[in-house]
């Protein structure tokens, strides 16, 4: 979506809410360029994964792993 400076100027906070809420970038022209107002999500980490049976939880023990070990669950 492109919206003029001054229509933003007039809407900021429902634009970046609309923003966010469908993951739309936004684009100013200004000056012969434009500025893009684009929402971010957050990274998740890895210790927030669920642990899943039958997965690696370190990759040093890919030395020792043999996959006749392996068990799908």
């Amino acid at each position: 979506m492109t919206i003029k400076p001054s229509e933003l100027r007039k809407n900021l906070f429902s634009v970046i809410d609309r923003c966010i809420e469908t993951g739309e970038t936004v684009e100013v022209p200004r000056k012969g360029r434009a500025v893009r107002i684009v929402p971010t999500y957050p990274r998740i980490a890895i210790a927030d994964l669920p642990q899943r049976p039958g997965v690696l939880e370190n990759g040093d023990d890919l030395d020792s792993f043999s996959p006749s070990e392996w068990n799908p669950g």
